[in-house]
């Protein structure tokens, strides 16, 4: 398969193409600075922001599918996850590219259950109200486009493995606020689910 990866030099992006280059696909990695992918592998780099229409377009030429895995870091009120998402869905779109995945998250209404879940979701939202704003567009963006999209919401992620054994994504209707994933399992589960057509148009928690 030939992946596209925006957000390759944050830890869920250096986790897929280490594991995809592993499992014999090739990559296109888009990013900023190529010095940041550190030793994650890429067959191809394109250096660019995500809101240059160029560099993006250039980006998804022939792949497959695309994953966007985002981070907000330092600023997080600038519309990285809304106009990023929509540059690349353009992209997409003019390329004729269908199959898309998007890393989010969990921590925000309807995606979280019982009365403790929702308590620690207004802590978060009342701590990072602009990007949790940035996320609720992107999820309009990626919910009404005509892509064959997938929405994986891990809850809590963690550099140390865990002792969770593999398992694909769970097909439930909220996400388990306890549960913890390795980025290297996020990554799995993200080449899972990208030939999978029961996952379309899903939100999937891990």
């Amino acid at each position: 398969m030939n992946l596209t990866v925006f957000g390759s030099s944050g830890r869920t992006g250096r986790a897929l193409l280490q594991l995809a280059h592993s499992s014999g696909h090739t990559t296109t990695a888009h990013l900023r600075s190529p010095a940041r992918l550190g030793a994650a592998p890429a067959t191809r780099i394109v250096t660019g922001s995500v809101f240059d229409a160029d560099s993006v377009a250039d980006a998804v030429q022939d792949a497959d599918a695309v994953v966007i895995a985002l981070g907000l870091h330092r600023n997080r009120t600038t519309a990285l996850y809304s106009q990023g998402t929509a540059t690349v869905i353009g992209a997409m779109n003019r390329h004729g590219i269908r199959r898309l995945v998007v890393v989010s998250e969990a921590a925000y209404p309807p995606h979280t259950r019982g009365l403790l879940a929702h308590a620690m979701a207004a802590l978060y939202r009342l701590a990072n109200a602009p990007a949790l704003r940035e996320r609720r567009l992107q999820d309009t963006l990626v919910t009404t486009s005509h892509t064959n999209w997938t929405i994986l919401r891990p809850a809590l992620l963690t550099h140390r493995p865990t002792r969770r054994p593999p398992q694909p994504p769970a097909l439930r209707p909220h996400a388990d606020t306890s549960s913890r994933l390795s980025y290297s399992q996020l990554a799995a589960q993200i080449l899972t689910v990208l030939d999978d057509p029961a996952t379309f148009h899903r939100n999937l928690y891990p």
